[in-house]
């Protein structure tokens, strides 16, 4: 059976196409420059992005680290050439306009990085690690703290999805030092583990796939033991139901070992720089009744930092309109503006 697009662990697809943003606010001298970068990320790879930045702007200026969900998402939120997104390429354009800085780049599950790839499944599991993954993100904050225009003291690391697991993790990281980030900003962004909502995601598309009772049995029990062997020892079991196996490539074990038990609730409290939380009202699958109200919890029980949390209604994961979530992919068209402006208008009030 074929199953729909599944979040953070599961690369899903998200086909945006590009927005018009307003740059009213700004003076004409105040036109972004984008220019292409590279830095040394874990283990050694070479990362390529893009460097956003405001120009003629008087001193220095924040600086936002974007950082896309799971899959080979490329630093524009694309998956070429099936899906293509410009979802991070949409927010950097918002910011620069803004008069901000960004950064974005490849991730190392991108094909642009084909050539790189271990050939041996051990090794493979060690390139596409959790901790390859998060020592890419703090090789970036780094290397955009270090660029003549950005204030290195006013940095936000900004993740969506599976991105959103990774900020937190640097903001826990780096708490304390004088490379954390000063904000963190999380879109559509797992409240529970990761175990938790994979499993009520595949058993909601089996639901859809017209399978219940006995025939849906196989899938409910393979995917709890799936689950918690591989939190608990880093394996796989054997002959997964039809559709399943997917999910759980032998190249990744080492990453869903960490992921799959990853919980926001015992993270995001130790870092203690502002928050801000984007959930969309209509995902499928991160959801707003249920993660959005563990990430409002998990934040108002830091000793110290100040945090907001917005529902952008009509919105799909991906923060694109939707009318109804069942029916609509919500992966094409722009940004919703109410996303863009909640953006702006907390990195204006918390990061300035």
């Amino acid at each position: 059976m074929r199953f729909r697009s599944l979040s953070i662990s599961i690369a899903f697809a998200i086909i945006a196409a590009a927005t018009a943003v307003s740059a009213a606010a700004q003076t004409a001298n105040q036109k972004p420059a984008e220019r292409e970068v590279t830095f040394v990320g874990a283990s050694g790879l070479m990362l390529h992005g893009t460097l956003r930045v405001p120009t003629g702007v008087k001193g220095k200026v924040p600086g936002v680290l974007l950082l896309p969900g799971s899959g080979p998402t490329d630093r524009d939120g694309n998956q070429p050439p099936q899906f293509l997104t410009d979802l991070l390429k949409q927010i950097a354009e918002r910011l620069g306009a803004e008069g901000y800085a960004s950064l974005r780049f490849d991730k190392r599950a991108a094909h642009v990085y084909a050539t790189a790839f271990p050939a041996e499944v051990a090794a493979q599991n060690d390139f596409f690690s959790w901790d390859s993954f998060v020592g890419d993100a703090k090789a970036g904050l780094t290397f955009l703290q270090a660029q003549p225009e950005v204030n290195s003291t006013r940095t936000v690391v900004a993740g969506h999805s599976e991105g959103a697991m990774i900020a937190m993790q640097v903001g826990h990281d780096l708490q304390g030092t004088d490379k954390a980030p000063f904000g963190l900003m999380l879109i559509s962004a797992p409240g529970r583990t990761l175990g938790a909502i994979l499993y009520e995601q595949v058993m909601a598309s089996v639901k859809r796939g017209g399978l219940t009772g006995d025939a849906a049995k196989p899938y409910d029990d393979y995917l709890q033991l799936a689950i918690n062997q591989l939190v608990k020892d880093g394996t796989i079991p054997p002959n997964p139901p039809q559709g399943l196996g997917v999910l759980f490539p032998p190249s990744a074990v080492k990453l869903l070992h960490v992921e799959l038990a990853f919980d926001p609730a015992t993270v995001l409290p130790a870092f203690t720089g502002p928050v801000l939380v984007i959930q969309a009202e209509k995902d499928i699958q991160i959801s707003a009744a249920r993660d959005f109200p563990l990430l409002q919890s998990a934040l108002k029980g830091r000793k110290r930092g100040t945090y907001e949390a917005f529902i952008v209604l009509s919105t799909s994961h991906n923060l694109k309109h939707v009318d109804n979530e069942n029916t609509e992919p919500g992966f094409a068209g722009p940004v919703v503006p109410g996303a863009l402006d909640k953006i702006t208008d907390w990195m204006k009030k918390t990061i300035n």
